[in-house]
């Protein structure tokens, strides 16, 4: 833990970088040698009153201490941002490996802090964010953490940095037995391009994205070329670009769902000092860097079997959920049917539950990328792994991490369930509605 203790006067050396569901994050934009290179973490209030996943004020809630009664650390927590960080730490990181996980650190914070803070960055959030949540004040400390928008930390670099997020969401396909006849679809077409029908629905996006997370977990060098352009021409909340740290592509908080004409000439100029190539082809070379990287670097394959932890799908999982926290199922009782699940050992059920929320954790991540050309031919610093783009003939250093492991509160079963089962209703109801129009020959 460190002793600084940031107090009110500090806040303004803070910029909104962006948030999800239960974090904010700000970047450093002081002149303190401390802070250079670093980014930090707030937890959100929601404005309703009910803290996110409905965590008691002093860490798990019982039936979460047995899922977790293997990391001692994590059960006697009594503090919510050291959970987070203990989660990360003994359960995320090993799994992902430490290359490409970092925890953080703690640092302490006056509330006075934290309240200015909220005031700053109110006008930088997303309407609809803000309206949602606000910085929660009653917190004693944040996570600090390296800005992985920026390649080398603790001075101004001469060599700009490029950094590209990717939420590459769910890789693979369920194959579970539990899955219901009406829904074997699952099967065969992935969750992520469901869910955009509902989300289309809902007017969460105002187009539906090309990309297929298959294409880019396939470990193909073609069919992950193929997947970061579509990502690059409908980002959504699922691709961003930073340049030395300033978000030059995609949404803040809630993402973009087009690429226009407009936006890629502004990008194309951007790129001018780093991708090396003629005028309008510059954009193209960067997203054949990104897959380049993607495809060499292979943490997608780590990240794809910390996912495919759900073995049994929410269908089979939801049972164990009802046994494990002693409730009669209510799923059994909507399908009037009784399932297998019921019958299985505790201690299979906490391992079942278990992997189902680190699958979770890993199915909503995302990847950070940083670049920076080297010269070619130039000593190697072992700490970064290196890269040679043939189209533009450029060397690049460049670094991977997963970020946003947030640990999924126990209690979110029974939304995963909810939502699944929207998801796949309105998908449904929009096969029968093409099913159902005249075809014109």
């Amino acid at each position: 833990m460190e002793e600084i203790v940031l107090e009110p006067k500090d806040a303004v050396d803070w910029s909104y970088r962006g948030e999800g569901a239960v974090n904010l994050v700000l970047a450093y934009t002081g002149s303190s040698p401390t802070f250079l290179g670093k980014m930090m973490r707030i937890q959100k209030m929601p404005k309703d009153g009910n803290e996110n996943g409905d965590k008691s004020e002093n860490g798990l809630t019982t039936h979460e201490k047995l899922i977790w009664a293997d990391i001692k650390d994590l059960v006697s927590c009594k503090n919510k941002e050291i959970e987070e960080y203990l989660f990360v730490k003994h359960v995320m990181r090993p799994l992902l490996g430490r290359k490409h996980v970092n925890p953080g650190i703690r640092l302490l914070v006056a509330k006075e802090f934290l309240e200015s803070v909220e005031k700053i960055i109110t006008s930088q959030r997303p309407s609809w964010r803000a309206d949602a949540a606000s910085v929660d004040t009653n917190r004693s400390s944040v996570l600090l953490m390296d800005d992985l928008t920026l390649f080398a930390h603790g001075h101004v670099e001469d060599k700009p940095c490029l950094s590209v997020e990717i939420k590459p969401k769910c890789g693979f396909l369920p194959s579970s037995s539990f899955i219901a006849e009406e829904n074997v679809i699952k099967k065969s077409i992935t969750r992520f391009q469901m869910h955009q029908i509902l989300k289309l629905k809902e007017n969460e996006i105002s187009e539906i994205s090309e990309y297929d997370p298959l294409d880019l977990f396939s470990g193909s060098k073609d069919r992950i070329l193929k997947a970061i352009k579509a990502l690059y021409a409908t980002p959504q909340n699922n691709f961003r670009v930073f340049l030395n740290g300033s978000l030059v592509f995609g949404g803040l908080g809630g993402g973009i769902c087009k690429t226009t004409s407009k936006v890629e000439l502004a990008f194309e100029h951007i790129l001018k000092d780093i991708i090396k190539t003629y005028d309008g082809l510059r954009a193209d070379r960067f997203i054949e860097l990104v897959a380049e990287t993607v495809y060499t670097s292979g943490v997608l394959d780590q990240l794809l079997d910390v996912q495919k932890l759900d073995k049994y799908n929410i269908e089979g999982a939801i049972h164990v959920y009802y046994d494990f926290i002693d409730q009669p199922c209510k799923v059994c009782r909507e399908l009037n049917q009784y399932s297998s699940m019921h019958s299985i050992p505790l201690d299979e059920k906490v391992n079942i539950l278990k992997d189902f929320l680190i699958s979770a954790t890993a199915k909503d991540c995302s990847v950070m990328i940083s670049f920076r050309s080297t010269e070619v031919g130039l000593s190697r610093s072992s700490s970064h792994s290196n890269l040679h783009l043939e189209s533009t003939k450029q060397e690049f250093e460049y670094k991977v991490h997963f970020i946003d492991l947030d640990m999924r509160p126990l209690k979110k079963m029974e939304v995963y369930y909810e939502l699944d089962k929207k998801i796949m209703n309105t998908y449904l109801e929009m096969l029968k509605k093409k099913g159902d129009q005249p075809r014109c020959f």
